[in-house]
């Protein structure tokens, strides 16, 4: 009697086990690799050359932004100026720009300054005064407060708006009256301006991340009244399957597979280490899939292989491995029993 028992016991314990197992087992996701890792790391460096190159064309450089044509500001009412006439300290004048565009002088009264740069502002009253007062005059005109334009910033600031800009502003400065950036803040700005000479728009990019992380101060240039800064959102990527945290990741410049996971947790004593997905969402809403191996990835394939915008990386769960994680025995009433709960969410 006892043994048949035992046997139940056994028996029960078995179909526990198989039934635990086939349970395990389905709970795992599976993708199937559609490409080589050869061929999608060749696929990704020419669409990333692609990309740079449109960003080139539809976007300058922050060197041309510094360049001293591009800082002309352009004077509007309410700016306020200070005049200085080196040969006569009595026509000296600290003026603001009136609602006509205007500015009135010591002897010489209204002058209109409207859209002037600084520059021009200082030729035409130099020549007004040579055509009135003196043989050779010599003026310097100094712009004490751009108040006429605006810098507006959107995007991921903590408080985005439009903010007078009394005197310049670096970008730095800038980013700090919106607030800081945000924790979702991309890696670049993009900033339009008006040229001073056309009056179009002319877009300009600059890396952000250049001169945080590596404290390429060169990048922090001036901003002007008038300017549009935009700051983006970073991606995101999703990791998922056998990781600690599985969860959605903020994708920085040169994100790897192995850094990604590393976000998440690192992986569970569940996961299949050999069947690490990479999904990739490529144009007409197909899908690219590539099968990795963890060991294999770090320090080496994984620290070249970088996460774009909305990729999945997908650590296959092994079912044995899920339900001997989940498995156990417990001490009741009735004595040494089995139970299970499967660790996989």
């Amino acid at each position: 009697m006892t043994l048949s028992r035992h046997k139940f016991s056994l028996f029960i314990l078995l179909l526990l086990f198989l039934a635990g197992f086939l349970l395990a087992g389905c709970t795992s996701i599976r993708f199937e690799e559609t490409t080589t890792v050869e061929e999608f790391q060749r696929t990704y460096k020419e669409t990333q050359a692609k990309e740079d190159e449109r960003l080139h064309r539809k976007y300058f450089s922050a060197a041309t932004l510094c360049s001293p044509e591009a800082l002309d500001y352009r004077l509007g009412p309410g700016d306020l100026i200070g005049v200085t006439v080196f040969e006569d300290k009595d026509m000296n004048a600290e003026v603001r720009v009136s609602s006509r565009g205007t500015v009135t002088l010591p002897m010489l009264g209204a002058v209109n300054v409207f859209r002037l740069t600084a520059v021009e502002a200082e030729k035409k009253i130099e020549d007004i005064l040579r055509q009135k007062y003196l043989h050779d005059p010599h003026v310097s005109v100094y712009i004490k407060e751009h108040v006429s334009r605006q810098i507006t910033v959107v995007g991921a600031v903590n408080n985005p708006g439009s903010f007078d800009c009394l005197n310049k502003k670096h970008l730095l400065d800038v980013l700090a009256m919106a607030g800081g950036l945000t924790p979702e803040a991309g890696e670049v700005a993009y900033i339009s301006r008006e040229d001073s000479e056309t009056g179009e728009t002319v877009n300009y990019m600059v890396d952000l991340d250049a001169m945080v992380r590596d404290g390429n101060m060169d990048l922090n240039i001036v901003i002007l009244g008038g300017d549009e800064l935009f700051i983006p959102r970073a991606g995101h990527c999703f990791v998922d399957g056998a990781v600690r945290k599985p969860g959605i990741y903020a994708v920085k410049s040169g994100l790897t597979v192995t850094e990604a996971i590393a976000l998440a947790g690192g992986l569970t004593n569940y996961a299949e280490e050999d069947e690490i997905k990479l999904v990739r969402y490529v144009s007409n809403g197909q899908r690219e899939i590539i099968r990795l191996n963890y060991s294999e990835l770090q320090g080496g394939q994984g620290d070249t292989i970088y996460i774009q915008d909305n990729d999945i990386v997908f650590v296959e769960i092994s079912g044995t491995g899920a339900f001997f994680s989940g498995s156990g025995f417990s001490l009741g009433f009735m004595g040494t029993g089995f139970n299970y709960k499967t660790p996989v969410k």
